[in-house]
């Protein structure tokens, strides 16, 4: 799932194409395990907000719409955003009819204003952001864009402390992967957070993601 600026976009813009959560997944992954991944993805949202009933909810990253439909089901509204044209013509497709609609553009810049959304989810979004600026000015506009009464943020994002030891890339992991509660605004939450359960996908994946 692509959000930052248009620069870099071309290979999601290629991936597109691709069927499901293929679009945003390395080749690697066989229809079986996308499908594990996108039933998974939606369980852990329906259990920590079991109440978007009435919620105005933006799907950042949202690739070709797969979320940003599934949301708009269970949803007051949806809105899918990408920065990839492709991902975004796509997921338009996917939600015709809805009550949810689609936008191109970066995350790092958003076209909304100031409190637009009750609920933001960045699922498997800001692990692709590799320029510290632009992930530093999506963090910026997602507290921006979110209701200031009582809104919530979802981000499901990979970790792996261990990465730069791997046999991987080291131009992507050492910014691709990294501690979150390292940035203002989220340390504070991160000290009230305790970790339930960790999968580890591996680091292959996104070194493979960024070479192909």
């Amino acid at each position: 799932m692509s959000g930052g600026t248009a620069a870099g976009a071309d290979i999601w813009d290629e991936r597109a194409a691709r069927p499901g959560l293929h679009a945003v997944l390395s080749g690697r992954w066989t229809p079986e395990e996308c499908d594990r991944v996108d039933h998974e993805q939606k369980a852990l949202i329906e259990r920590l907000l079991p109440d978007l009933g009435r919620d105005r909810v933006i799907d950042l990253g949202c690739g070709v719409g797969r979320l940003t439909a599934w949301l708009s089901e269970r949803t007051r509204s949806a809105v899918g955003v990408d920065r990839s044209a492709q991902m975004v013509r796509r997921a338009a497709r996917a939600v015709e009819g809805k009550p949810a609609r689609t936008v191109c553009s970066g995350i790092d810049e958003l076209p909304f204003e100031d409190g637009s959304f009750d609920t933001v989810l960045a699922v498997f979004t800001l692990q692709h952001l590799t320029d510290d600026g632009v992930f530093r000015a999506a963090l910026r506009e997602m507290g921006r864009v979110v209701s200031p009464r009582g809104g919530r943020l979802l981000i499901v994002d990979g970790h792996n402390p261990a990465a730069d030891s791997r046999d991987v890339s080291s131009a992507t992991t050492s910014t691709v992967i990294r501690p979150l509660a390292a940035y203002e605004g989220l340390a504070a939450v991160a000290e009230r957070t305790a970790v339930e359960h960790l999968t580890y996908v591996g680091d292959r994946y996104l070194a493979q993601l960024w070479h192909t």
